[in-house]
């Protein structure tokens, strides 16, 4: 399981490039490192299950963390393109997109709507490995969600109060 993430603040991250950069760092340069490595070894063991934690802030970063939903928009890119490429070799890869979960990294954070816990988050990656699922949101109805947001044009998107 690849877990990695760093959220700073993203005030912070505007006024501080090299905080910027750590948090891209970590968050895609850092685990994407990893996930090769992983993918290496699973292939020269011909099996193996890639489980790759990534966010709902992938799939359309905000303007409040539009940094780390970058960062992690590029892991997600990355874990699915190696999902697709191994499709046919033993190498399973599960891209878990959790919401908001209330860990030490979001404390002091408000809370967000459809909060969850790192707990729901293992029970629904636990269930979604006896399945055939590539991907598994955190909670499930997140996926309605954001695929709604997805489709927004932008000017739309915008004057959200995300």
């Amino acid at each position: 399981m690849l877990a990695v993430g760093v959220l700073g603040a993203q005030a912070g991250l505007d006024a501080d490039p090299a905080q910027a950069r750590r948090v891209m760092r970590s968050n895609f340069l850092g685990a994407g490192s990893l996930l090769l490595e992983c993918l290496r070894l699973m292939r020269e063991r011909g099996r193996g299950t890639l489980i790759v934690l990534s966010s709902v802030a992938a799939e359309r970063p905000r303007a409040g963390n539009a940094i780390y939903g970058a960062a992690k928009a590029g892991l997600d890119a990355l874990a699915q393109g190696i999902a697709d490429a191994e499709a046919n070799s033993g190498v399973r890869v599960l891209v878990v997109r959790p919401g908001f979960v209330t860990t030490k990294m979001t404390a002091g954070l408000p809370p967000a709507p459809f909060a969850t816990t790192p707990e729901a988050v293992a029970d629904a990656t636990v269930s979604a490995l006896t399945g055939r699922a590539h991907t598994v949101w955190v909670p499930g109805r997140l996926r309605v969600a954001f695929s709604l947001l997805r489709h927004l044009p932008r000017g739309l998107y915008r004057r959200l109060p995300l």
